[in-house]
């Protein structure tokens, strides 16, 4: 079975791009309910924050740049989507691992996130990979 990994990357981009305003609204509320919360204690409030800030401008960073240079450099923008989705699991990582305390509502979206950014990771680098090249009949 051949599997066709530009346009299996290009689909979990284009359901991204439709997902990224859910969990950039969710985490921005978030952390703003952190940092005015005076019921839980949040010692390292700044630091969450600087991550969420990061996946958020990684996320919408890569976003912008695949669909404004798709058509012209498709292997060096995907490779630049990968790259943007490495930093996004990284952030991940801290969010699920490492953040204390994580909210509930985090672990939930970090979860459908790491899957989505999973799948985008595995795609990606199967069509950067030579062995998986589309035969082009026109």
């Amino acid at each position: 079975m051949k599997v066709d990994a530009e346009l299996m990357f290009e689909c979990l981009i284009y359901i991204n791009a439709y997902y990224y305003p859910v969990f950039a609204t969710c985490d921005t509320i978030m952390a703003l309910a952190k940092y005015q919360s005076t019921q839980r204690d949040t010692p390292n409030i700044g630091k969450d924050a600087l991550v969420c800030f990061t996946r958020l401008f990684a996320e919408i960073l890569k976003l912008v740049v695949f669909y404004k240079y798709k058509d012209e450099r498709k292997k060096l923008v995907t490779a630049f989507g990968v790259a943007m989705t490495l930093v996004t699991i990284g952030t991940i990582y801290y969010t699920l691992l490492i953040q204390d305390p994580a909210l509930k509502l985090e672990k939930v979206l970090s979860a459908l996130t790491i899957m989505l950014t999973a799948c985008e990771v595995a795609f990606g680098t199967l069509f950067l990979m030579p062995c998986y090249k589309k035969v082009e009949y026109y």
